[in-house]
């Protein structure tokens, strides 16, 4: 929020550029940033990761810090994966509270939340993170709208989506899954590539697959 606060998109993009030579100096090859949720709510805690309030800023910026990590060609020593985050409407859950509903039309979905991510994808982020919270009714790992349809199909995004840390196993205490196989199926048809943290993949995609689930 600081840098945003700068307006200087130069230095963002080179200070993105200073942390992917230090990470990958130490053999890293992937970073969870930039999060470019747009979040209108002061309380909710994770304000300071994000560009603010504006769409089109939000946009800028998440670009800035994309090429800042990714450079202009991956397979250099000195560059490291970026990936967008958090997919989707996860600055507009209610109440400020982390984890919770969001709901929103869908002026606000397509003119708001989804720009970022667009120009991210335009500018050939390679991953994108999905989301914790619930977006109308639905857990953004299970979404199959804002995943394959959006993403992936309309935008034509070829990278892989990650899911937040656990945020599969959550949706059973969002009461959308019934238990980890479940969720494992549920994921992976909706277009989450891989599983972080709730093992659900590990310990029950293979039998989904075989059971034709997936």
């Amino acid at each position: 929020l600081a840098e945003t606060a700068s307006w200087d998109l130069e230095a963002i993009e080179k200070s993105a550029r200073v942390a992917a030579i230090e990470a990958s100096a130490l053999g890293i090859n992937w970073t969870f940033a930039p999060m470019i949720d747009i979040s209108r709510a002061a309380r909710w805690g994770r304000v300071m990761e994000g560009a603010g309030v504006y769409p089109y800023l939000g946009s800028k910026v998440g670009v800035a810090r994309i090429k800042g990590f990714q450079g202009d060609d991956l397979s250099s020593h000195n560059t490291i994966a970026a990936c967008a985050k958090h997919f989707a409407a996860y600055g507009f859950a209610e109440s400020g509270k982390d984890y919770n509903t969001a709901d929103i039309g869908t002026s606000t979905l397509y003119n708001v939340v989804l720009p970022p991510f667009k120009a991210a994808v335009e500018h050939d982020v390679k991953t994108v993170m999905n989301s914790f919270n619930v977006l109308n009714g639905i857990p953004a790992t299970a979404d199959e709208f804002l995943q394959r349809d959006v993403l992936k199909k309309k935008w034509d995004f070829q990278g892989f989506v990650v899911s937040d840390w656990g945020s599969g196993r959550e949706m059973i205490d969002h009461g959308f899954a019934r238990d980890l196989a479940h969720v494992a199926e549920l994921a992976a048809n909706a277009g989450s590539d891989m599983d972080m943290e709730s093992y659900a993949f590990v310990k029950h995609l293979k039998s989904a697959v075989e059971d034709g689930k997936v």
